[in-house]
């Protein structure tokens, strides 16, 4: 067995470390693993926990209490009828956290996770100490233009059956809604994904937490939105890593990992 697949099986292990609350009249999925400050994980669209941190969860349990969030329609945590809102998702995982009487933690997002991160620090600042945001876009126009046009040209119905193969197969192996209601989800992805704009830089300028921005060189987020995003921050920090696409967590774990620990317990 290599180390990999030795991670994932340990996280398999701890699923008994999973629970659903109610919360805004809805039940919400969460995990917790070790002990110290919190460090709260939010993963990306149409993306679990495991999918999207399934090289970080054990690193960190070393060294703080891990708090893993699925948002509504993700992971497993059932859907609503609602569409799918970054302000609502952020809302809930805020409201979450206080029922948790959970306040001053770190986070980390990755992609609509990131969001969601910079989400909360904007508008719930008392919850968050530090935060780390990677392949994070604050308006549809932040993608790079092929992906743009690829979501564009694309439709619900080729989300659900081509564009996202891998997460289709991923949510039917997790979700209590069951297969059929994949189309659904596709649809509400697709349309989060065309939100014209999430956050404008005057609301990035009022939050005071210190703020790592990261993003692959190859990111399906530009380096120069990016760099937008940092610049807009007061006490942002920005690490742009090389060779890497989108998946910085799952493909530079070595490297983005020791950084986000260095940041997250700086003095």
């Amino acid at each position: 067995m290599n180390t990999s697949q030795a991670q994932t099986n340990h996280i398999q292990r701890e699923s008994s470390k999973g629970h659903l609350v109610e919360i805004n009249g809805q039940k919400i999925y969460y995990e917790r693993y070790g002990n110290g400050k919190p460090l709260v994980l939010l993963h990306g669209g149409i993306n679990s926990i495991q999918s999207s941190f399934k090289n970080q969860i054990e690193f960190f349990a070393t060294y703080r209490e891990v708090i893993a969030i699925e948002q509504v329609g993700h992971g497993h945590t059932p859907d609503t009828a609602e569409a799918f809102s970054y302000f609502k998702m952020a809302k809930d995982t805020a409201d979450l956290l206080r029922s948790l009487n959970v306040s001053n933690a770190d986070f980390i997002g990755w992609s609509d996770g990131g969001i969601l991160a910079l989400l909360i620090a904007r508008y719930s600042p008392e919850l968050v100490h530090r935060l780390v945001a990677s392949g994070a876009n604050t308006r549809l126009v932040g993608m790079s233009p092929d992906v743009i046009k690829k979501i564009q040209d694309s439709s619900p119905e080729k989300l659900a059956t081509g564009f996202g193969e891998k997460y289709r197969n991923q949510y039917i192996a997790l979700s209590p809604d069951g297969e059929k209601h994949w189309p659904t989800i596709a649809k509400k992805t697709w349309d989060l994904w065309l939100t014209p704009i999430i956050l404008e830089n005057k609301d990035l300028a009022m939050i005071n937490a210190p703020s790592l921005i990261i993003n692959g060189d190859k990111d399906l987020v530009p380096i120069e939105h990016a760099f937008e995003i940092f610049k807009a921050l007061p006490k942002g920090q920005l690490f742009v890593v090389p060779g890497t696409g989108h998946h910085t967590f799952e493909s530079a774990s070595s490297i983005v990992n020791p950084v986000i620990l260095s940041f997250i317990n700086a003095p």
